[in-house]
């Protein structure tokens, strides 16, 4: 019952449809992951062979990209171009194609092409937004499977994530799908540069997104100091009631990992403010009676 509700609430803040939000990795608390739920069409189950951690989980440790549990279907050369390009299809049939190409190895047009739509600059005509962000997903899922990896895809993913044009939910993507990297096959300063930079962005999303990769990758590391950095920035937009709801929430939570007085003390505030949106209140709740 509590999660019904709670999921309810969160149907009402957020205010997206399921395919434009963006989905949580896991670093909320566990009667609340439940709200965060990954759809179907999302990052959450493409692969159970890789890094073993589901929303609310973190792998022990970092490890080395494991061997992909399927094999891609045969599919034409260049196909990501046909699929990125404008015509009839709908995107329900651009999605499906994309998900049978997980595992393949992409040409260095179908990177630029990738990148370009990543980034805004190259957007099938026609193409409404929440088709745009249901789609990146998809690709970004296939360019983080191809076989063999591509190795400047982290580096790339962080560029094409503050281009100009580059749709604020297709960032906070991006940033999941770094974390995931991290996850794969273990941190690069190139990822790390990314989530830190989107940590400071004043998106609805995305710095939340930042957050829990960045905790994640540091606390699978056993990076202590980092991992303390993280929490002392999640405190900073915690306390800050400017911060977005959907960013404060989870920023609440990450700082209450780390347990301390001031945090405990905000969260005894916003336990007892009579006007915490109630989805603030359940984490603030949880750090109280964890003390």
């Amino acid at each position: 019952m509590v999660l019904m509700v709670i999921a309810m609430v969160v149907g009402l803040w957020i205010g997206m449809d399921r395919k434009t939000r963006p989905v949580r990795q896991g670093g909320v608390p566990d009667e609340i992951a439940g709200a965060f739920a990954k759809s179907k069409k999302t990052i959450g189950a493409e692969n159970p062979g890789i890094g073993g951690a589901g929303i609310g989980e973190a792998a022990a440790t970092s490890s080395p990209r494991q061997p992909l549990q399927f094999r891609a279907k045969a599919v034409e050369p260049e196909a990501v171009l046909a699929v990125l390009a404008s015509g009839k299809q709908t995107v329900n049939e651009r999605v499906r194609q994309l998900q049978g190409m997980r595992g393949i190895s992409l040409s260095k047009e179908e990177h630029e092409a990738a990148l370009a739509f990543l980034a805004g600059r190259e957007v099938p005509e026609g193409m409404g937004k929440g088709s745009i962000h249901w789609l990146a997903d998809e690709l970004l899922t296939v360019m983080r499977m191809q076989e063999p990896p591509w190795e400047g895809l982290a580096a790339a993913l962080g560029e094409a994530a503050f281009q100009p044009e580059t749709d604020p939910v297709v960032r906070d993507y991006i940033m999941q799908h770094l974390g995931h990297l991290w996850e794969q096959g273990g941190a690069r300063q190139e990822m790390e540069s990314a989530l830190w930079r989107a940590v400071g962005t004043t998106d609805e999303t995305t710095p939340g997104s930042a957050l829990i990769a960045l905790s994640r990758g540091y606390e699978r590391d056993q990076q202590e100091k980092n991992l303390a950095e993280v929490r002392r920035r999640a405190f900073d937009l915690a306390q800050n009631p400017d911060t977005g709801l959907a960013v404060r929430v989870t920023a609440l939570s990450i700082a209450g990992d780390g347990g301390g007085r001031e945090v405990t003390e905000l969260a005894e505030n916003l336990a007892k403010n009579p006007e915490t949106p109630v989805i603030l209140k359940k984490v603030a709740e949880r750090i109280v009676g964890t003390r």
